[in-house]
């Protein structure tokens, strides 16, 4: 049996061998397929993209370099590798290269794995005298950042300038509402103490004329003039309260919001609700003014143009703020035309005016056929809150 075995391994023909062969010529074919065919392809494709990583790198390096504005290059530690001649300007008193960046530009606040996560982040800061935007940008396939500095001075300039301006039209309309409301005023007493006495003392005269009168003709002739001079009174009376509401001053606002909307159900058959929310506040008067104002120009619009058969008036007190909401069940009006209108867009902004003056906010709300809705939300400080033991002060 052995020598069957050993005869048959030394046979060449034998299948094991012819088996052995093939494996080994196949593994041969491979080795020399891949070290002379795959492997130069894949240090060739090595070789070029290195080539063009470097002359991309090249490129971007030309392309800072020639750019106007500032450009800084980063590692991955936020260290500074490289820089233009623009970037230089802006830290003219530093050597830039191998600081960290984070204490040149605080604010940019780059979180790990920025360069990984090809992350991109904007700050403005202020480096000497001028102001500069900045753009962070991180490059995962280079693993470095580049910032890109763009200075916006002048913007920034005309930005205060806005400010500036924004703040003077402020004040401007705010002294505007107090020269109305001391014009009100004076024009209010002006007719109660002179014109309203004067009226007052000519009607007692008719009376006293009428009184002595004999004649039947003239008894109704006085009678006349005393009706028509009492229609004058009463008229005048009105339109001294419309200027300087008395009530809003000795009751406060609710009251008079409450008279005002009796008085305009008892002219035009027109019904309003009112909802107080909380417990009543007294306020100072020049703020108590403005929200009667408010409430007043809101209640004219609805008159004039809302078509509205009822409203309602919600008064919504807090220790944080006074909140009112206005609303009716008239045809509704586009916004923006009626802001153009030189009667309707006015009174908006009168009211926008007034709302902003004390930091507040106005939003309203209209859709056509289905009523408008205005919410004025004004934050509460104590200069504009009455302590109640200056309430009866006086």
């Amino acid at each position: 049996m052995k020598e069957e075995i050993f005869n048959a391994l030394r046979d060449p023909q034998n299948p094991i061998y012819i088996s052995l062969l093939a494996v080994i010529a196949l593994f041969g074919t491979v080795y020399f397929f891949y070290k002379y065919g795959i492997n130069p392809l894949n240090e060739r494709f090595k070789q070029e993209k290195l080539s063009l990583e470097l002359k991309s790198a090249k490129l971007m390096a030309l392309f800072a370099q020639l750019d106007p504005d500032p450009v800084i290059r980063l590692n991955q530690f936020g260290e500074i590798l490289e820089t233009n001649q623009a970037a230089q300007s802006v830290f003219p008193d530093l050597p830039l290269i191998g600081k960290r960046i984070s204490d040149l530009v605080p604010t940019l606040n780059l979180p790990e794995n920025s360069i990984i996560n090809n992350e991109t982040k904007n700050t403005t800061q202020k480096i000497g005298e001028k102001y500069f935007s900045i753009l962070y940008r991180g490059d995962s396939s280079l693993n470095l950042a580049q910032l890109y500095f763009r200075d916006i001075t002048e913007l920034k300039k005309y930005e205060e300038a806005l400010i500036d301006y924004q703040i003077k039209l402020k004040n401007l309309s705010e002294r505007l509402h107090d020269l109305i409301e001391e014009e009100r005023k004076r024009i209010s007493s002006g007719l109660h103490d002179g014109i309203g006495q004067s009226l007052s003392l000519l009607r007692m005269k008719i009376l006293h004329l009428q009184e002595e009168s004999n004649n039947p003709a003239q008894y109704s002739y006085y009678q006349d003039l005393v009706t028509n001079m009492e229609d004058i009174i009463r008229e005048l009376k009105e339109i001294t309260y419309s200027l300087k509401p008395r009530l809003l001053e000795e009751m406060g606002l609710l009251s008079a919001i409450k008279n005002l909307v009796d008085k305009v159900f008892n002219d035009t058959g027109i019904r309003g609700e009112i909802n107080p929310v909380g417990e009543e506040i007294r306020f100072e008067e020049k703020f108590e003014i403005t929200l009667y104002r408010i409430v007043q120009e809101s209640i004219n619009n609805i008159l004039k143009y809302a078509k509205a058969t009822s409203y309602s008036i919600q008064l919504v007190y807090s220790s944080k703020l006074v909140r009112l909401i206005i609303s009716d069940n008239g045809i509704g009006f586009d916004i923006s035309s009626a802001l153009k209108s030189s009667n309707h867009g006015m009174g908006l902004i009168n009211m926008k005016e007034r709302v902003e003056s004390y930091n507040g906010k106005l939003k309203i709300d209209s859709f056509t056929n289905n009523g408008t809705m205005l919410v004025a939300e004004i934050p509460l400080s104590v200069e504009k809150v009455w302590h109640t033991q200056n309430q009866y002060a006086s």
